[in-house]
């Protein structure tokens, strides 16, 4: 646990120096600042995905195993479409993993790539749409896709390649949002999922709107028997044995709960004239689209473990709304008592769970369970 709460003092540190003390900065010098923060701030997030011990996370030695097994796979295996269907992973993730074995890339250093291309993606994203880094990469780490890249590494690169597609909704680009995604679909077959969202775009979300869509996230509590069976049919059979329409797997109700009242405290803080102009209304409605969809997908995995890991694909949503919401807020009482709450709440539920087994957390370098 040490090193995560490290990691998170070094960003409140980093936050304080360059982005909190900027009076009598010019708009050029503030913008540099930010640069610099997410440089600093990506780097410890590396140094923690990249260079963890290959126990950490309950999947990492599952798939560094498998990474061991891209030794036996023929190269004629990736050129045939029969025999795509015969690979245990997807094309894309074991096509990788056989060309980084072949280079003779050890455990280590592929944990290291790994988090390198995560640590990447979410850093790129968090500047470009973050107004103030420093709620993008404590919210990644506390409520967003941080545990579950710790040791699902397949979906985790999906939902980055996913998110590098956000940008071709708001550029009105179908085609590359299309192609981006079903190259995230070669690493992860639930990707394809994220296909819908495109239509999200041309949901615009005002006051009103948005607590009629909160109403409906909140009805889909009690619609859950005619919603579930419907969703069900479009799951990727190769994924059946995570449960298709099963509630075996209790989710906890604090996750759920949690999962309806951000999009709902966004909503009730959201200060609308601080919006510039035409392009960024359109993507705080699709931030807002988003978050309830985490939110709806959350509650419906209450009957279906299966549709459950749909919502990891729209985590960075929740990020990048709540901490724009927050710091677009006027008042400064207001903005502090939000942001409490938006410390508290998420790292409470952080270090609380600490899930995945992401913690105990040692270093590669480190003897597991000394």
């Amino acid at each position: 646990m040490t090193p995560y709460v490290f990691m998170i003092i070094i960003w409140v540190v980093l936050f304080y120096y360059l982005l909190y003390r900027n009076e009598g900065i010019s708009e050029e010098g503030i913008e540099k600042r930010k640069r610099i923060f997410v440089w600093l701030a990506g780097i410890t997030l590396f140094v923690i995905m990249g260079f963890r011990n290959e126990n950490v996370g309950v999947d990492t030695p599952r798939y560094l195993s498998r990474y061991h097994a891209s030794a036996f796979t023929k190269w004629d295996v990736f050129s045939n479409w029969d025999n795509w269907l015969e690979l245990e992973n997807e094309l894309g993730f074991s096509l990788a993993g056989k060309i980084l074995y072949e280079w003779k890339v050890s455990d280590t250093l592929y944990l290291i790539i790994y988090g390198f291309f995560i640590s990447l993606c979410i850093s790129r994203l968090i500047y470009k749409h973050s107004k103030n880094p420093f709620w993008g990469f404590y919210l990644h780490t506390t409520i967003g896709l941080f545990t579950m890249s710790m040791s699902g590494m397949r979906q985790a690169i999906a939902c980055c390649v996913c998110w590098l597609a956000i940008d071709y909704i708001m550029e009105k680009k179908p085609i590359r949002f299309i192609l981006t995604v079903l190259l995230a679909t070669t690493f992860h077959q639930s990707a394809i999922f994220f296909l819908v969202f495109y239509f999200a775009r041309f949901i615009k979300i005002k006051k009103v709107s948005g607590w009629i869509l909160a109403g409906f996230s909140v009805a889909c509590l009690f619609l859950r028997p005619i919603l579930v069976p419907i969703l069900s049919h479009f799951m990727p059979e190769k994924y059946e044995m995570y449960g298709l329409a099963s509630d075996k797997h209790q989710v906890n109700p604090l996750l759920v709960a949690v999962a309806l009242l951000i999009p709902i405290f966004c909503l009730f803080f959201w200060e609308r004239r601080k919006i510039k102009d035409e392009k960024e209304d359109r993507f705080y409605s699709l931030c807002f689209a988003g978050s309830f969809l985490y939110g709806i997908i959350q509650v419906l995995s209450i009957s279906s473990n299966m549709i459950g890991r749909m919502n990891q694909y729209f985590y960075i949503f929740n990020v990048i709304l709540l901490g724009n919401i927050i710091t677009d807020i006027e008042d400064r009482n207001t903005r502090y008592i939000a942001s409490a709450f938006a410390i508290l709440l998420p790292g409470y539920m952080f270090f609380k769970s600490m899930s995945l087994g992401i913690a105990p957390y040692y270093f590669s370098w480190q003897v597991y369970g000394s």
